[in-house]
């Protein structure tokens, strides 16, 4: 029996023992490929796998091997949560550390990443890439005249590892070389995953890994989206009508419209307790894209259970640090008083974990323009829809 007709008779067996991954395997095309430089790989609709590199697998490994790449997919690796300019082999590393944290046999089957890196483990896909990214990129440096990573301070029984660092680099880069940003696929592999949700249907994976792939159902927008659609509706607000412009339809029968982008956007910045460090780096790094999607000048308010900041930081361009007040309790309530209180604001968007009571806006006055974006794991999503489009931060 061929290596093809093993996979298809070991996925048959899902369809009672494992439905969702029976039912994303479904999604996607089995292909062959003799020419990849890995076992298998997904991507673009299809997994693909290279016989040869195969052969040696009994039946068990190779379910498992199957196992891990749908469960990839499943937790949307290869179409989601990609960062800018991303190095297609780190990522694969890091969704195989991923896999590792939430599967068993995985060193059985070649998916447990080089010893070389020093990693502290259970830590989410993004959080492995970055932290593996800037090792990679230290050894890359430090190469000999081979191209052989190499690092003085490294143990000796780890040599070995690092000369066959590159060609690791090599296969996890062919293993993520059909990786790319597809929504439309994201919301197809959603789709079974709401139904096993509602079926209760999740074979053989475990609680942690059940929640995990929960999470990934949170965002079902991109926060880049939110930022460019809300951008558009602040700017919608400046439109007036005037005779010096006709207009497109009716000519100079009707009166055209022009737009003035001196769009002044208020972000209410959430420094209490409860928010750690790093996400008040995401935070900063969610402001300065702001600048990317044409506003020119943005206004910062911190706030924990009042405004920490004696007047609002002005910035005209992207900033790198910002200084921090408060780390108190939580209230949104002082901004959205003070958002109301200035007429000259366009829009106020709120950076926070979500973890407040809901606030209140005034009854007497027009409701403004209004924007949440919380850290990955914030709350009160359901409760804030209401008072405008609520999104998660992802894929920075």
């Amino acid at each position: 029996m061929t290596v093809g007709e093993r996979i298809k008779t070991l996925s048959q067996d899902w369809f009672l023992t494992e439905p969702l991954l029976f039912a994303v395997l479904c999604t996607h095309a089995l292909k062959r490929n003799d020419n990849m430089g890995c076992d298998m790989r997904c991507g673009k609709g299809v997994i693909e796998y290279n016989p040869e590199r195969l052969e040696h697998f009994d039946d068990n490994q190779l379910a498992l091997r199957l196992k891990a790449e749908v469960v990839r997919i499943i937790l949307k690796h290869p179409y989601q949560r990609q960062p800018y300019n991303p190095r297609r082999d780190v990522m694969r590393l890091s969704s195989d550390l991923t896999l590792c944290d939430n599967l068993e046999g995985m060193d059985t089957i070649g998916l447990e990443p080089p010893r070389i890196f020093n990693i502290e483990r259970d830590q989410a896909f993004e959080q492995y890439y970055s932290l593996m990214a800037g090792q990679v990129i230290q050894l890359e440096q430090n190469a000999d005249s081979d191209g052989i990573p190499i690092d003085m301070n490294m143990p000796s029984s780890m040599q070995g590892d690092s000369k066959n660092l590159t060609d690791d680099l090599l296969a996890a880069d062919a293993g993520a070389s059909l990786w790319e940003e597809d929504e439309l696929m994201s919301e197809k592999v959603n789709h079974e995953i709401e139904t096993a949700q509602r079926c209760n249907q999740w074979g053989s994976l475990s609680g942690d890994l059940k929640a995990l792939i929960e999470s990934t159902l949170v965002s079902k927008q991109n926060f880049r989206a939110i930022l460019s659609q809300f951008r558009a509706s602040i700017l919608s607000t400046k439109r007036h009508l005037t005779r010096m412009r006709p207009n497109r339809r009716y000519g100079f029968d009707a009166m055209g419209s022009q737009y003035a982008y001196s769009t002044r956007l208020l972000v209410a910045v959430d420094v209490s307790g409860s928010v750690p460090d790093e996400d008040i780096r995401k935070f900063l790094a969610v402001i300065n894209r702001f600048f990317k999607q044409g506003i020119e000048s943005i206004e910062v308010i911190e706030f924990d259970s009042k405004i920490t900041t004696e007047q609002p930081i002005q910035l005209k361009q992207a900033s790198k640090t910002i200084r921090v007040t408060g780390r108190g309790g939580t209230n949104f309530q002082p901004a959205i008083d003070f958002y109301y209180e200035h007429e000259e604001y366009d829009g106020l968007v709120f950076l926070t974990d979500g973890y407040a009571a809901i606030p209140k806006l005034p009854d007497d006055k027009r409701h403004k323009p209004l924007a949440w974006i919380l850290t990955t794991q914030g709350g009160n999503e359901d409760n804030l829809k209401p008072l405008g489009p609520v999104v998660r931060i992802t894929g920075l």
